[in-house]
């Protein structure tokens, strides 16, 4: 392996020790005031729902889909709100959205970044995004998607 290689490697590794220890993180910054906050400064008022899935979401330590959130919330509500709450929070850049074989997936987190998915048993981990396409010829506003996959070490082990 190359220098350049190995040091990306240790990154990663060290980057996945895993998502967890970031959410840690972000469950301490991103408390309940600053969400409240960031609507008060949006024009927005704090919803019940809103308050619930932003609390699921910061405990959550991996990305989860609209689904998981409604049949997790202890809260009665219906799916099409949740998928409401989850855009108004994509507008307002309180979460990030990741799209894996046509299913939106939602996170938290401090960075924008990726996950690369186990084929056998579906672990995810993080994987660091250092591609800035803010600045491409006469475009603004540029986002990308991508997609990982690949076989965890516990499966390959198996």
């Amino acid at each position: 392996m190359k220098k350049a290689e190995y040091a990306d490697y240790k990154y990663f590794q060290k980057l996945n020790d895993n998502c967890s220890n970031a959410s840690r993180n972000i469950n301490r910054k991103h408390d309940h005031n600053q969400f409240d906050e960031k609507l008060r400064r949006a024009g927005r008022k704090s919803t019940r729902l809103g308050s619930e899935l932003y609390k699921f979401l910061l405990k959550t330590r991996k990305p989860v889909t609209a689904g998981t959130i409604y049949r997790s919330l202890q809260i009665k509500v219906n799916l099409s709100s949740i998928y409401r709450a989850l855009k108004k929070f994509l507008q307002l850049g309180l979460i990030f959205e990741e799209k894996i074989e046509n299913e939106s997936y939602y996170y938290i987190s401090e960075k924008h970044h990726h996950h690369i998915i186990c084929i056998k048993c579906g672990s995810i981990r993080c994987v660091p995004c250092r591609l800035d396409f803010s600045q491409i010829g006469d475009f603004t506003g540029v986002t990308h998607e991508l997609t990982l996959k690949g076989l965890c070490s516990d499966c390959l082990k198996k």
